[in-house]
């Protein structure tokens, strides 16, 4: 799955321009907004993992009146692109705690970086709050709700992109980060890391050898870096 940028800019032919940049990079775009009016809309539309804004935009708000705006309601990190660099601004646009401030004209890798990093360091944060230590549960996303999710339910964790999808015993759950991010603040014995692809429950393990595991009648992949761990903990059990 793809990072999901909303663009929040006035110049239609710019928006337009950063818009083919970052899907040449590999984000996807949820919409265009030119107006603080259309980029509320566009939120209730589809929430974006990150917002790149611009600061003088069309609307009743201008963009850090914006993003002071989401922030009451949404926690969705804002990456401001802008020509407006003056002291003032950029003490204004700091009272919305943004997760980058790049100025024009900006170059296509400083755009993507910022975008990345926005994007891996909200969901960092997110993670640590979600799976406190010593817990047996943590909450996750689902639709307009946060869902609970017991530990012992959990089968597996599959690497989806820059998500993860997390494979309970009755349900598949999106998480907007990465997997490795997701095993740094996971933290249980219960679950290894047995592919670039998987984390598991090992106790949820049916059947396994050297190359592969059998979880739910599903089959994962062992990979050669990790064989001697995993094969050392079944034959400790």
């Amino acid at each position: 799955m793809k990072i999901k940028i909303l663009i929040v800019e006035d110049e239609v032919l710019v928006a337009e321009e950063i818009s083919a940049d970052l899907e040449d990079y590999g984000f996807e775009i949820t919409e265009i907004a030119i107006s603080s009016e259309e980029c509320f809309d566009a939120i209730k539309k589809e929430v974006p993992n990150v917002i790149l804004m611009d600061i003088n935009i069309k609307g009743n708000l201008d963009g850090i009146e914006t993003a002071q705006t989401i922030n009451k309601t949404h926690k969705i990190p804002i990456v401001y692109l802008t020509a407006n660099t003056d002291s003032k601004t950029i003490s204004r646009s700091l009272n919305t705690f943004p997760s980058a401030f790049i100025s024009k004209p900006y170059t296509k890798k400083d755009l993507v970086v910022a975008l990345e990093l926005a994007f891996n360091k909200h969901n960092e944060d997110l993670i640590t709050k979600l799976v406190p230590e010593n817990k047996t549960s943590f909450f996750v996303k689902d639709g307009s709700q946060y869902s609970k999710i017991d530990f012992d339910t959990i089968n597996y964790i599959e690497a989806d992109g820059s998500y993860s999808q997390i494979i309970t015993t009755s349900k598949k759950y999106t998480l907007s980060t990465n997997l490795t991010h997701f095993q740094e603040h996971l933290n249980h014995p219960t679950f290894i890391r047995i592919h670039r692809s998987y984390i598991v429950n090992i106790n949820k393990v049916e059947a396994f050898d050297k190359n592969s595991l059998t979880i739910s009648s599903k089959t994962l992949p062992i990979s050669k870096s990790y064989q001697k761990e995993v094969l050392q903990l079944f034959n400790n059990l």
